[in-house]
C-alpha cells in the first residue's frame, strides 16, 4: 500500500509539472518593420520623423533597436560622447521640447533618406545613409548628414544594434560617393 501511495505521488508530481517544462512563453510574430534591412532602415526614419505637435515613435524605436541598442550623436568639441539607448535618447528629447516650448518655439522633424550604401555579411549589416533633416515633410533641408547603422539578425529578425551619426559642415561636405547618383 505504501509503495502504491509512492508512486500515485510520484506520477501526480511528474504530471503537475510536465506543462510547466513543455509550455513555451508565446513571443510575438516579428513586426513587418524588422523582415529585411530596407524595412527596418524605413522604419527608423518613420519613427524619427514626426510634426510639430507630436514626438519621434518612441515605441516603434523600441520594437526595432536591440534591448542594448546604442544612439549616438555628433560629439561636440571638448565634450565626451553621449552614448543612448532608446529610453534615454526619448528622455532627451523631452527635455529639448520642454526647453524649446518655454522659449515659445516648436518645430516638426523629417528625416529622409536620400543614398544608402550598404555591405551585408551573413547576419550582419553596416549601411551609410545619408539623409536631409528638413522641419516640414516638403520644406527646404536645413541638414544634411550620414548614419552609420549597424543592423544584426537572429534566428526571426532584424535587430539595429546602434546608430551614430555625424552632419554635413562646410569644411567637411559628404563625399559624392555617398550623395544620390548624378541622373543623366
Amino acid at each position: 500500500m505504501m509503495r502504491a501511495r509512492f508512486v500515485i505521488a510520484a506520477l501526480l508530481l511528474v504530471t503537475g509539472m510536465a506543462p510547466a517544462q513543455t509550455t513555451r512563453r508565446r513571443e510575438a510574430p516579428p513586426p513587418a518593420d524588422a523582415a529585411s534591412p530596407e524595412s527596418i532602415i524605413a522604419a527608423l526614419y518613420a519613427s524619427v520623423s514626426h510634426a510639430p505637435d507630436a514626438s519621434p515613435d518612441f515605441e516603434r524605436m523600441r520594437s526595432i533597436f536591440l534591448y542594448v541598442g546604442m544612439i549616438l550623436g555628433p560629439r561636440k568639441p571638448g565634450e565626451d560622447f553621449k552614448v543612448r539607448d532608446v529610453d534615454q535618447f526619448e528622455e532627451s528629447y523631452k527635455k529639448a521640447i520642454a526647453a524649446q516650448k518655454e522659449k515659445g518655439q516648436t518645430s516638426g522633424f523629417f528625416e529622409r533618406e536620400i543614398a544608402r550604401r550598404t555591405d551585408c555579411f551573413g547576419n550582419v549589416c553596416q549601411i551609410f545613409s545619408t539623409y536631409e533633416s528638413r522641419h516640414t515633410a516638403d520644406a527646404t533641408p536645413f541638414e544634411r548628414g550620414i548614419n552609420s547603422i549597424q543592423l544584426v539578425r537572429d534566428d526571426k529578425r532584424w535587430w539595429i544594434a546602434s546608430v551614430a551619426w555625424d552632419v554635413e559642415k562646410p569644411e567637411r561636405p559628404i563625399p559624392a560617393a555617398y550623395l544620390p547618383a548624378a541622373k543623366s
